[in-house]
């Protein structure tokens, strides 16, 4: 059950990730420009350090701060757009093959070997044989009710904003893809799944020590999830059938995380919250409840995500797997 009045609370409190920008549904490269201007001036260590258990004693049962820090400073720190590089945000539908109702979804940074790591994706699904399209962004962000620009620095959270663009480009059955991945077999059946599912989620028990004490309550209270004890979502893929009844509420409750900022406090910041969200909407999600359908079941062939040697790599592909994920 969802705790409005606890949630109205929190809202009382400041988003430390919330940059001052207006609401508007279409923004151009000046206001990209804008935006990244704010990004750079937020600083989240002060929460991060008030967050961080002052105790030496959980210092062993907690990641090392840095790590934290490291993640959810990413999207604070990633490139939306230089001009003077000539980097301009790209944002794409592209038709795959003999086209269809099936689309991924894929958002990247203009910075590293995101780029063309995404590309690359592109041109495997094409060479696989997947027929649909991808919807992608390089820089800018998604902004698909034009609220979502000044959450721009919330860690990860374009993920779910991108699908939501997608779908009001006419799209029901979408699939985020981490553009990491690169597909060894067609993945067309996986679409067929978020059909018959109303999602696609990858999940695993996750250890407690990446989740710090005070997040893991705000998603508690918020959510009456502990999610410890959930079992975590996993965001290299995700699909959701955008005609749900329940994804709408689900879309919907996690944007008011969103707003919130803190709950996104983690060394896998969107995974928590998605993980709580799924929870509280578990009767579905089968894969949540089915043994048939947990990884090591009917997902354990999608995703290889440790390729750390070319012979790794290689194996994923003779193993079997539908994607692997590229160091990056």
């Amino acid at each position: 059950m969802w705790n409005i009045k606890l949630f109205s609370f929190f809202l009382t409190f400041f988003n430390p990730f919330q940059i001052p920008f207006e609401d508007k549904k279409d923004i151009d490269n000046n206001d990209i420009i804008e935006i990244q201007t704010h990004l750079r001036q937020v600083n989240i260590k002060p929460k991060l350090i008030e967050y961080y258990p002052k105790d030496l004693g959980f210092f062993e049962r907690f990641e090392p701060i840095k790590l934290f820090e490291s993640r959810i400073t990413r999207c604070l720190k990633q490139v939306l757009i230089d001009p003077q590089k000539g980097l301009l945000p790209e944002r794409e539908l592209v038709k795959i093959n003999e086209g269809g109702g099936d689309c991924f979804v894929l958002c990247c940074p203009l910075n590293g070997i995101y780029p063309k790591l995404m590309k690359s994706l592109i041109q495997g699904l094409k060479e696989i044989g997947f027929n649909g399209y991808v919807y992608y962004r390089i820089g800018g962000f998604p902004n698909p009710t034009g609220k979502e620009a000044k959450w721009a620095g919330v860690p990860y959270s374009f993920k779910l904003f991108m699908m939501m663009e997608a779908h009001q480009l006419g799209f029901q059955h979408l699939i985020w893809l981490d553009c990491a991945l690169f597909p060894f077999k067609n993945p067309q059946a996986l679409f067929q799944r978020v059909r018959d599912e109303g999602s696609l989620m990858l999940h695993r028990k996750h250890p407690a020590r990446e989740i710090l004490p005070v997040t893991k309550s705000i998603l508690e209270m918020t959510t009456q999830v502990d999610v410890t004890q959930a079992r975590h979502v996993r965001m290299w893929l995700f699909g959701l059938d955008m005609g749900q009844g329940w994804v709408n509420t689900f879309l919907e409750q996690y944007t008011q995380l969103v707003q919130l900022g803190t709950p996104f406090i983690s060394c896998y910041p969107e995974e928590f919250v998605i993980s709580a969200l799924a929870h509280v909407h578990k009767k579905n999600i089968p894969s949540l409840s089915d043994p048939l359908l947990v990884p090591s079941y009917g997902y354990g062939k999608i995703v290889k995500t440790h390729d750390q040697d070319a012979g790794n790599f290689w194996r994923a592909c003779e193993d079997g797997y539908m994607f692997v994920v590229r160091n990056h």
